[in-house]
């Protein structure tokens, strides 16, 4: 079974369990579709306030506590429906890192893969914490990611946080021209969704067939290729 730590935001991990059963239904029984325990708590602390400010005790003992409920309900694996807060993964427990799919590994396992130019899109505290370039495969992935510049990384941390507050601001045609104007500036050909919220965006932009804005999806990935290996 697989255990999803969600609520931060609470619409982009429910979106991912649709996401889930959309790509593993595979037209058959529904009896034989993934089992998925999503614990959703949106009284996290934000995360990106948090931990740019270094006081995120607090956060840790929650999100630990959180993970140890998930494993009692004997999950196999965790995803944390949360990419700032994966900064906090080499803190926690041996044992509760062993059962987490690292979205920060999917992304850059992908990017390395593909070898095209992928402009990454991602919270202010995902950007800062150098969540990304402190992982082990970042020397890998490096010279296939662009960074946005000061002003266009406000404008995104911004429009990630309308998205996470007002339903359906995924939607916007300010996203949309957003995008557009990023995708003319940057020269590049994916787009990464370094952050859960943009989920959201790119789900309603693949329902609206707009394949001008190509997404690398780490939650897409993973109900993808991850779910049917779940020990």
């Amino acid at each position: 079974m697989l255990g999803i730590l969600g609520g931060m935001g609470p619409l982009a991990s429910a979106e991912f369990i649709k996401t889930i059963y959309e790509y593993n239904l595979f037209g058959e029984k529904e009896q034989i579709a993934p089992k998925v325990l999503l614990y959703s708590d949106p009284s996290f602390p934000d995360r990106t306030e948090v931990l740019l400010r270094g006081e995120y005790g607090w956060l840790l003992k929650n999100l630990t506590d959180a993970l140890y409920q998930l494993c009692d309900l004997q999950v196999s694996r965790i995803i944390i429906c949360c990419i700032t807060s994966h900064y906090l993964l080499p803190q926690l427990p041996i044992q509760l890192k062993e059962r987490i799919i690292s979205l920060v590994d999917v992304i850059l396992n992908e990017v390395i893969e593909r070898q095209e130019n992928h402009l990454l899109l991602c919270t202010n505290g995902t950007r800062k914490l150098k969540i990304f370039q402190d992982n082990n495969l970042w020397q890998r992935a490096k010279k296939y990611i662009v960074l946005l510049d000061d002003e266009d990384q406000k404008n995104i941390h911004n429009m990630i946080y309308q998205i996470k507050i007002y339903p359906k601001a995924y939607s916007s045609q300010s996203n949309l021209q957003f995008l557009e104007s990023m995708n003319e500036k940057y020269k590049i050909d994916y787009f990464i969704a370094g952050c859960t919220e943009i989920h959201l965006l790119n789900k309603f932009l693949l329902s609206q067939n707009q394949i001008n804005y190509p997404f690398l999806d780490p939650l897409i990935v993973v109900a993808q290729k991850h779910i049917n290996t779940v020990p």
